[in-house]
Order: structure tokens, then sequence, then C-alpha cells
């Protein structure tokens, strides 16, 4: 018998949203910094966004691959065209995963009080970073999380918070 669910416990598809309302945040506070560098940063922020991208945004992107992306896959119908679009999301997710541990490790010196070795470069990362980020969040928003909303169904919805309460406990 499986066990139900509390009823305090949040709609996951409510946490992902939320999720990608701090990834848009982040993405502008990236912006910040690039247009402070090399000289006006807050070093402060700095190491919050390094945070965020080396956990908070492999654990949204696990959570959607391991949990989002399967359920949907089996519920949605061939009009919905939903394959290709989360073949190249989970793609995008590698090599933003691979990207933001780049960009973090810089972030992570410069919250530390270090001096960027090249502004302009960190800058242009920076910036190559968050424009393709906010589009990936922008499709997500439009295209998948409105058929997540329509298709999956409540014992869907349970899985999926299963799975991400599970993968925030192997984070930690």
């Amino acid at each position: 018998m499986s066990e139900k669910p509390s009823p305090l416990a949040r709609n996951p598809l409510d946490m992902i949203a939320g999720a990608h309302a701090v990834q848009v945040q982040m993405c502008d506070t990236m912006e910040r910094i690039a247009d402070g560098l090399p000289d006006e940063v807050d070093r402060r922020l700095c190491a919050e966004v390094a945070s965020c991208l080396q956990f908070d945004l492999p654990l949204h992107h696990h959570d959607e691959e391991e949990g989002l992306f399967p359920l949907l896959r089996a519920r949605a119908t061939p009009e919905d065209g939903v394959d290709k679009i989360l073949e190249r999301l989970a793609s995008e997710h590698e090599s933003d995963n691979d990207f933001a541990s780049e960009i973090a490790e810089a972030l992570e010196a410069l919250g530390q009080g270090g001096r960027p070795a090249n502004p302009e470069m960190l800058g242009y990362m920076l910036r190559g970073f968050f424009e393709r980020y906010r589009r990936h969040v922008h499709w997500e928003n439009q295209l998948v999380m409105p058929l997540a909303r329509l298709r999956l169904t409540q014992e869907d919805l349970n899985t999926l918070l299963a799975r991400m309460n599970e993968n925030r406990r192997q984070a930690s």
C-alpha cells in the first residue's frame, strides 16, 4: 500500500516553477555582476550565484530529467510533440551544468576577494550563460509546465514529489 502524501505537501510542479523564478533572478544577478566587472563587484552576490550554480541548478536539472520528463513522456499524446522538446532541454541541461561549473569557479574566487584574470572574458561567459539560460527557462515555462499541469495525474505528482525528495536526500 502506497503512503498517502501529506495534505501539507507542496505541488511539485509549483516547486519546479518556483525554482524557475529563482533561476531567472540568478540570471539577473549574473547580469549585475557582469555589468560591474572588474571593479564594482558585490562579493556576496558572487558567492550566492556560485553556490546556486554548483548545487541548486544541477539538483533542479536532476528533478526534471529523472522525475518530470519521464512522467511527461509517459502521459503526453503524439500531438503534444514533447519528445524533441524534452531531448533538447535535457541536452541543454548537460551543457549548462558544465558551463555553470566553470563560471561558479570564477565567481567563487571573486566572492573570496579575488580579481578576475580576464574580466572581459568572465563578462562574456556570464552574458553567454544568462542569456541562454533565460531562453531555456522561458521554453520550459511556456511549453513544458503547461503540458505537465494538463497531463500529469495526482499519482504522477506524488511520484514526482517522492523523486524530488529522494534527490534532496541524496544531495545532502
